[in-house]
């Protein structure tokens, strides 16, 4: 009986040690072990990158020019019509071009216009525009006009006639008139009747034209010698 007990005694304890051997040496089967969901961000889209408008630089302002407020004057004077003066000389209040004609061109606004009047083209005279040329120089000098004092005096005391070789002479003179040739042949000298009639006359055939600063003569013949 003891004797069993015995053998009963060792087989648990060898089955308590096989057991525990067991545990601590034989490998494990692992567990799946659920882990806890990581917590997910929702992917938002890149943003679109809007360009923000780079503001053009403002041009600098140019320079205006400053307006011309004409200062108020006591002159009544109408402009652009002729104002007699004197029994020969008249004034026209007028403003000027920027540069002054030549006798060509004097000469080419001259025949210009009297084709529109049906007046014979009048051609240049070395005599005539010589004498017109001392008449302009005289006018510099004096810086005015002499209401055809020296050339009334010129024709009846000095033989101007025969001189210049015509039987038939007359005289526009001018003075302080910046103008092309066409505004001094169709805005001054066509702005009173004597004048108009002169440069208009179907009678002239020859012409002797000078200029000199703001002088200008127009010597008219016909008759040639």
């Amino acid at each position: 009986m003891k004797l069993f007990f015995k053998i009963y005694f060792i087989f648990l304890s060898l089955f308590f040690l096989l057991t525990s051997l067991t545990y601590f040496y034989i490998p494990k089967i692992p567990q799946e072990i659920e882990y806890s969901p990581i917590t997910t961000f929702k992917t938002l889209p890149s943003p679109t990158l809007i360009p923000i408008p780079t503001p053009s630089p403002k041009p600098t302002p140019r320079p205006t020019r400053p307006r011309v407020i004409p200062v108020p004057t006591t002159d009544s004077t109408p402009w652009g019509v002729a104002q007699q003066t004197g029994e020969h000389t008249w004034t026209m209040k007028i403003e000027s071009d920027p540069i002054m004609a030549t006798p060509t061109e004097i000469l080419s606004a001259l025949n210009e216009y009297r084709r529109r009047y049906s007046s014979q083209i009048l051609t240049p005279d070395p005599k005539l525009i010589t004498y017109a040329q001392s008449r302009v120089d005289y006018f510099y000098k004096i810086k005015n006009i002499d209401s055809h004092v020296g050339f009334n005096n010129f024709l009846e005391k000095e033989d101007g006639f025969n001189k210049l070789g015509f039987t038939y002479l007359g005289e526009n003179i001018s003075y302080g008139y910046q103008l092309n040739g066409v505004h001094l042949i169709e805005w001054v000298y066509a702005g009173d009747e004597p004048h108009n009639k002169n440069q208009l006359n179907s009678r002239w055939d020859h012409v002797g034209i000078a200029v000199k600063d703001t002088a200008t003569c127009l010597i008219f013949a016909t008759g040639k010698m």
